[in-house]
């Protein structure tokens, strides 16, 4: 399968972030990005870089970023 890319916060309100590397583990191709702060949506405007580049360089190419944490 292609590579999934899952965006997981961990202050998420809404999601817990343990979804978010129980997902990743479960996929064959998913790579895990980890926003280290509050709120629901790390890949939104005003976001950080770490988070901002490899997901857009993902969402444009297909190819998916190595796990990360910021």
């Amino acid at each position: 399968a292609p590579p999934v890319v899952v965006i997981g916060t961990t202050r998420d309100p809404a999601t817990p972030y343990a979804w978010a590397v129980g997902l990743a583990d479960q996929l064959d191709s998913g790579v895990l990005v980890t926003f280290d702060g509050d709120g629901h949506t790390a890949y939104r405007r005003g976001a950080p870089v770490c988070i901002t580049e490899p997901v857009t360089s993902y969402l444009l190419t297909g190819k998916a970023p190595p796990a990360t944490r910021c």
